[in-house]
């Protein structure tokens, strides 16, 4: 009998059939109850604790998704942002050719458009780089404007892809010119100090402020008509053969972006 008994399987089949017995005959709810009892605050956390893992595991899915969808839409705001700067540039460029055409006449000749990438503002020159060359048809003496006719300066130098032009505002520039309220005629000048004048109009010559100078086209350097500015301040000392006047320019030329060149 001992044998038996010390045989743990048929000690282990013994013990089930006992509890399979003792259930029921309800001998065992007192105990399962204890039991319960003492695991159920047990289970309780547990399920509170597998909850919260569970909403943990949920927000970080969600957060890891919210940055996901924020990089994508950085990189849509990045997208949008240069394809509207490229629209911006594309309008300010098609407003600035239709001013230039609506007071061109028909006969115009063919201009270039142009960008300034570069300056130069020395006492000594007064010059921009512009990013049209040679390959573009741009040619060295060539006159260059602004939108309204308005007069920048000359192609003095010529790359393939590049072009420097002089301003009439550096010392060096000459431009034949009239007062266009009486047709007398000079010569814009500049200095170091960015004084653009009218010289050599004979005394005695009727000349106001506020009057509108304008090219003459003699010497065939710039074509006639071509806006230069307005007489602001009129010098006249009567012992000298001629008189001469400031002008102040047309253009802005602290902001210039786009230029045309005559072809």
């Amino acid at each position: 009998m001992k044998r038996v008994f010390s045989h743990p399987f048929i000690l282990s089949l013994l013990i089930i059939v006992g509890l399979i017995f003792l259930n029921s005959q309800g001998w065992l709810k007192f105990s399962q109850d204890i039991f319960f009892s003492l695991t159920a605050s047990v289970q309780k956390i547990s399920y509170q604790f597998s909850s919260k893992v569970n909403q943990m595991t949920g927000s970080l899915i969600s957060l890891n998704r919210l940055n996901q969808e924020k990089v994508r839409l950085a990189e849509e705001n990045e997208e949008l942002s240069s394809q509207l700067v490229q629209l911006k540039e594309a309008a300010r460029e098609n407003e600035f050719l239709r001013q230039q055409l609506s007071v061109s006449s028909p006969e115009s000749p063919e201009l270039i458009l142009a960008g300034v990438i570069g300056c130069n503002s020395s006492f000594l020159e007064k010059t921009l780089l512009i990013n049209r060359g040679s390959q573009d048809g741009v040619k060295e003496g060539a006159a260059v404007i602004t939108a309204g006719n308005f007069l920048v300066g000359q192609v003095v130098e010529t790359n393939n892809s590049s072009s420097k032009v002089r301003l009439i505002l550096d010392p060096n520039s000459r431009v034949n010119a009239l007062v266009q309220e009486s047709g007398v005629t000079g010569l814009v000048k500049s200095n170091q100090w960015l004084n653009l004048t009218i010289d050599f109009i004979p005394q005695g010559e009727n000349i106001k402020e506020g009057q509108t100078v304008v090219t003459s086209g003699l010497a065939g350097f710039f074509p006639v008509g071509l806006f230069i500015g307005q007489i602001s301040q009129i010098i006249s000392i009567d012992v000298e053969i001629f008189q001469k006047a400031k002008i102040k320019p047309a253009v802005d030329f602290e902001n210039l972006e786009k230029v045309f060149v005559f072809k």
